[in-house]
């Protein structure tokens, strides 16, 4: 193959490298997804290609899946890049496929409910009430929401964030005022993952392991693009990580070879994540993104805080 366009020189150039850090099934399992997703979507292909190589390489660096049924991780065009996106399920997955959590589960404070959180102790006592009508429960404040994680060990650890806190998140996202963003259309949700992406960075401490430490810098990176942050003064980049030796395929064996396999079949058994795939993502704001994503978990048949069953991508 020859006068390949810029993505799919990309994604040969991935390949090796991936096939490097897994295995060649697993290489061409996710290369597989990754182009079928390319070719559905325009404005993935025009992103610079030195951020579809990252982007690519880091699936397999995280050991996540960018099987659209699984809902653990998509690829969007952001700003001409091409950036890896975790779900709240892709971070829980990690979470635990690393040892990291047993179990973990988010919920909100209301001004009526009894509630004591000991920072000194990392203790919480909560007694929620159950509103009787969804307009009684729009009425009442928020005053703060958080996160409970089972530890391999038994322990259990929290993580709280008061409602001015979370507004700072909230007013940093671009695109929040808009009423078709996801705060103003699924509040309670974003509420809830803005204190798991905060607990994720605690629960990964210490010691993280290569696969958790690389998506905490992909996160970190992410959250520097959407607010419009610059990076200039970075002593590393993610792409100086992948310029290891590697073995070389001749231009166009990527796409001869790799065949998409049992895990991509179930691409047709999900319509909301091929629609996803296929939707104009550049001219959304991350907001809208995590609508549809949402959107993707409820017509696939659970809940976005429901932990998702098999995460591990087989190999």
């Amino acid at each position: 193959m020859t006068n390949q366009s810029d993505w799919m020189q990309s994604l040969t150039t991935a390949y090796p490298k991936f096939q490097a850090i897994t295995n060649p099934e697993k290489a061409k399992s996710e290369l597989g997804f990754a182009m079928q997703i390319f070719q559905g979507n325009t404005y993935l292909q025009k992103c610079e290609p030195q951020s579809i190589l990252n982007a690519v390489v880091n699936v397999a660096r995280t050991s996540i899946t960018l099987n659209p049924v699984m809902r653990l991780a998509y690829l969007i065009p952001r700003k001409n890049k091409c950036v890896l996106e975790f779900s709240y399920m892709g971070l829980v997955a990690m979470l635990r496929d690393n040892g990291c959590i047993k179990s973990i589960s988010a919920h909100i404070v209301y001004e009526d409910e009894e509630f004591d959180y000991d920072v000194a102790f990392n203790t919480i006592k909560h007694k929620p009430n159950f509103a009787k009508t969804e307009k009684e429960h729009n009425e009442r404040e928020t005053i703060g929401c958080y996160s409970r994680a089972t530890l391999p060990n038994g322990e259990v650890v929290f993580e709280f964030m008061p409602m001015w806190e979370i507004d700072k998140v909230r007013s940093m996202s671009e695109g929040s005022g808009s009423k078709y963003s996801a705060w103003n259309t699924w509040r309670d949700e974003m509420i809830k993952k803005s204190v798991i992406k905060r607990h994720f960075k605690m629960l990964i401490s210490g010691n993280p392991t290569e696969a958790l430490a690389t998506a905490l810098k992909v996160e970190n990176e992410n959250n520097a693009l959407s607010n419009n942050f610059t990076q200039t003064n970075q002593k590393a980049t993610l792409m100086n990580a992948f310029q290891e030796e590697t073995p070389q395929i001749e231009s166009g064996n990527l796409f001869e070879e790799v065949e998409v396999k049992e895990e991509s079949n179930a691409m047709e058994k999900s319509k909301a994540s091929l629609d996803f795939q296929n939707t104009n993502l550049n001219e959304m704001t991350e907001e809208q993104i995590e609508m549809e994503m949402n959107k993707v978990a409820d017509e696939s048949g659970f809940g976005l805080f429901e932990e998702p069953k098999d995460s591990k991508p087989k190999k």
